[in-house]
């Protein structure tokens, strides 16, 4: 869980608090008067389950979207305002640009995109491997195919050493990084994600605190502000 400031919490506990979020788009800051609309879904687990790695999608419209390179990072952040206060700005989740339409009439830019889980979806073993490098401890699989990813490992992260990963290929040949990660995952009774922060973590059933907003069965809550109707999850 993110830490958050004594300010932010009693805010967050007064009904009358309102949320207020921007997107950075390759370096360039997004805010309300850019943003039309914006939702997040996904990266929760609507049922009891491990093995898995779940990925999160946004769906955002903007005005006078300018320049903006063909697959870009998007980062989304969230404050909370209540009466003349603002909190700290919190990170929700980092995305790339799966695909976007422009409308050439309004000059609005729709954007559709994907939180990196979708990265592990190559296949894992290169021949930058020797068969002497297997069996892999989890520790050191994991490392690397976040590294591959392009991302790091959250620091809450912690696998189990008493399985090691074995030469990644089955019947059907090579594995992907995915494959991989859920198997990580079910020998640590866990889930994968990506954190808020954009990192690999895995979630333990063990270790998730009762305030989390992993497990849920609704994903996201709408947020209205200035007419701008916005769902981050």
């Amino acid at each position: 869980m993110l830490r958050t400031s004594e300010l932010y919490q009693t805010m967050l506990r007064d009904p009358r608090h309102q949320k207020e979020c921007y997107v950075r788009i390759a370096g360039e800051n997004y805010h309300q008067d850019r943003l039309i609309s914006l939702s997040t879904s996904g990266g929760a687990f609507a049922s009891p389950d491990i093995g898995t790695c779940a990925s999160r999608q946004i769906d955002l419209v903007l005005r006078e979207p300018g320049l903006i390179p063909r697959q870009a990072e998007m980062r989304v952040y969230v404050r909370l305002q209540l009466g003349g206060q603002v909190s700290e700005w919190l990170p929700k989740g980092v995305y790339y640009i799966s695909n976007r339409r422009l409308d050439k009439r309004t000059g609005t830019l729709t954007i559709h995109g994907f939180d990196a889980m979708l990265k592990a979806s190559d296949i894992w073993l290169t021949e930058d491997y020797a068969p002497v490098n297997w069996p892999m401890s989890q520790r050191v699989a994991v490392a690397d195919i976040a590294y591959r990813m392009g991302v790091e490992v959250d620091p809450r992260t912690v696998v189990m050493d008493g399985f090691p990963v074995p030469y990644p290929t089955d019947e059907n040949g090579e594995v992907t990084m995915m494959d991989i990660l859920e198997f990580i995952a079910v020998c640590n009774a866990g889930n994968w994600v990506m954190s808020d922060e954009g990192r690999l973590l895995l979630l333990r059933y063990g270790d998730i605190p009762p305030e989390t907003n992993y497990l849920v069965t609704e994903y996201g809550s709408a947020i209205t502000l200035g007419g701008v109707k916005i769902l981050v999850g």
